[in-house]
């Protein structure tokens, strides 16, 4: 459990950014930190605070090595009431990724999720699995959102937390493609390998030390790498979210050369010192450019690819409380290969980094937004928490 004791130690500690040399490019993770509404959680859209996403934020932070006392605030604003029913369930309902993601948080800060806010998570989530050995949310069937993302996240965290996870990684492989990639969905008519769905499952079994489907995965894997290095949703092409989850799968499998191509990839779309101030050290989705909100969840995807880290290993441990401030005054122009994505100004962008716990300026939505935001949430729990 998160003690305020130690929320703030980190802060104080904090006080002090640590400036960047000439010759290092912005840093994503004082830009994602900046993003913190309030200072502990991220938007997916304007006033919509977004638990998952928030999530996400601690492991990127954590991947990135910086932000650590901003990740730790996150931590103790997803155990509050609304975010922890909105993840976890409430009223007899239980969901397999919200669980499995707030373990993984507590396993990343180091603290113990068997009392996140209160809750045993573990306990909790070990009620959701079924003989076969596959996740399931306890809710009405229609309204299940387990796939392979949300069966990643639990094997992950079991064997982060030194539990049985065989039975977990049976059902895992027992869904893989012909083609050795695997799908997201679960049950479908036919199976149809994911880029996505396919670097979480490597994540997973390569952490559980699975050999025979993993290098069957991670040949498909490998072989979907795009020629400017970055890897396709199936819904879009070469993006840094898709790109960011394969990298964390690349190097779990030892696939250097690809993980390098990958990371190469996520630096172009990395704004420097010629973009914006408000945006530099972003990560835009695609090569179209920089927009806010797509840009959030980017950048948290394409931290853990920069920091060459799987979901399975990702720490907070040595990480910095604070973040290095952005400082472009001496440094040299970009090279034309060096691009810096260009697009419109964000929306109520943040103020100037001056230390480690920014926070977004709060404009009219302010405080009513959290409140909004949260009842927007609750509304739309049973929308999918996991990936």
């Amino acid at each position: 459990m998160i003690r305020k004791s130690a929320l703030v130690a980190f802060v104080a500690a904090a006080l002090v950014a640590t400036p960047a040399t000439a010759a290092e490019p912005p840093s994503g993770g004082t830009w994602l930190v900046s993003q913190f509404a309030q200072g502990d959680h991220l938007l997916n859209a304007p006033s919509i605070p977004d638990p998952g996403l928030t999530a996400d934020g601690v492991f990127a932070l954590a991947a990135a090595g910086v932000g650590k006392s901003t990740a730790v605030k996150a931590a103790t604003w997803l155990g509050q009431p609304d975010q922890l029913s909105a993840l976890i369930g409430a009223d007899g309902e239980s969901y397999v990724g919200g669980l499995a993601k707030l373990a993984l948080v507590a396993q990343t800060l180091g603290t113990d999720p068997h009392e996140f806010a209160g809750v045993d998570l573990l306990a909790r989530l070990a009620e959701l699995q079924e003989e076969s050995g596959r996740y399931r949310d306890l809710t009405d069937p229609s309204f299940d959102m387990t796939n392979a993302f949300t069966q990643a996240l639990a094997i992950i965290v079991l064997k982060r937390a030194s539990l049985p996870f065989d039975k977990a990684v049976a059902y895992q492989v027992s869904t893989q493609c012909p083609d050795g990639g695997f799908p997201i969905a679960f049950d479908e008519p036919v199976c149809k390998s994911d880029v996505d769905g396919t670097a979480m499952v490597l994540q997973a079994l390569l952490a559980a030390g699975e050999k025979t489907a993993s290098g069957k995965a991670l040949g498909w894997l490998v072989a979907q790498q795009k020629p400017d290095g970055g890897f396709p949703s199936a819904t879009a092409g070469s993006n840094a979210n898709s790109t960011g989850l394969a990298v964390g799968a690349l190097v779990a499998g030892d696939r250097v050369p690809a993980a390098d191509k990958a990371v190469a990839y996520l630096r172009t779309l990395q704004v420097g010192c010629a973009g914006p101030e408000a945006q530099r050290g972003a990560v835009a989705y695609d090569s179209a450019g920089f927009e806010l909100y797509p840009a959030i969840r980017a950048t948290t995807q394409a931290l853990l690819g920069l920091g060459r880290v799987s979901l399975a290993d990702v720490s907070a441990t040595s990480a910095t409380a604070g973040v290095p401030a952005i400082d472009c005054t001496t440094t040299p122009s970009p090279s034309p290969s060096e691009p810096a994505p260009a697009g419109p100004a964000p929306v109520d962008p943040p103020l100037a980094v001056t230390g480690p716990d920014q926070v977004v300026p709060l404009t009219l939505f302010g405080s009513l937004a959290v409140v909004t935001g949260a009842v927007l949430l609750l509304v739309s729990r049973r929308r999918k928490v996991g990936a």
